[in-house]
């Protein structure tokens, strides 16, 4: 009867103590399960602020950027002889007016041909500042749509140019230019780089042409920003609108 006694107190501890065992692993399991759930709400809500805080400052960041790199963006006009363009319907004695940007501290700047006009042409460049100049166009490429025009002027603020080589789809890129005129000089537009290596078709005065290697991006592009800066989010011009 006394053995009988021991073996139902021995069960009897075996359990107490299976028990206790159970209570302090569930005890153990619910703490990790809420420190762990702790833990990752800080981080969680960690990654959110620096996020938030990220994006501020890159917002903050490329407002000082297109502030400086508007120092730099010009307006041109040029008087367009009688003629019909793909890019104004009507050519005759309307006031051309595009966009420009300055690369060089003693006065050249890069626009559209179909700005500035052929070689050894004029046109004329409004600063930033409010200064005018009459500027020659020093060299022009109607294929490539591109010219380099000079001003008589020094000390000049000018844009760094990038390397397009090495632009990716979707990439943020910055416009800017003069849409619709100079009410709306400097004006600036936003978007991603949509595609690269774009050929398009044109057709001009009985003509057939090809612009090949063109940069394609959704930022809005209006005629007036002919000939201003395409820009990546450093400043870099890595295309001309």
């Amino acid at each position: 009867m006394k053995k009988g006694n021991k073996i139902i107190k021995s069960l009897e501890f075996i359990a107490i103590f299976i028990l206790i065992i159970s209570f302090i692993t569930l005890a153990y399991c619910v703490y990790v399960s809420i420190k762990t759930e702790k833990d990752y709400s800080t981080a969680y809500n960690a990654k959110k602020t620096a996020t938030a805080n990220e994006i501020e400052y890159d917002n903050q960041d490329i407002s000082n950027i297109i502030e400086n790199v508007n120092n730099s963006v010009v307006g041109i006009s040029k008087i367009k002889n009688k003629g019909s363009t793909i890019f104004f319907e009507d050519g005759a004695a309307d006031l051309g007016l595009g966009t420009g940007f300055i690369v060089s501290q003693d006065g050249y700047i890069v626009t559209n041909y179909h700005v500035s006009g052929e070689k050894n042409s004029i046109c004329y460049v409004t600063l930033e500042d409010g200064r005018n100049y009459k500027a020659n166009v020093a060299w022009a490429d109607k294929d490539m749509d591109l010219s380099v025009i000079k001003i008589n002027a020094n000390n000049l603020s000018y844009l760094n140019l990038g390397d397009s080589d090495n632009i990716k789809i979707a990439q943020s890129v910055y416009a800017i230019g003069n849409p619709i005129g100079y009410e709306f000089q400097r004006t600036v537009t936003s978007g991603i780089i949509s595609g690269l290596d774009r050929t398009i078709k044109l057709e001009e005065e009985d003509k057939t042409y090809y612009m090949e290697d063109l940069i394609q991006t959704d930022a809005t592009i209006n005629p007036g920003n002919s000939g201003g800066p395409l820009i990546d989010k450093y400043g870099n011009v890595i295309g001309v609108n």
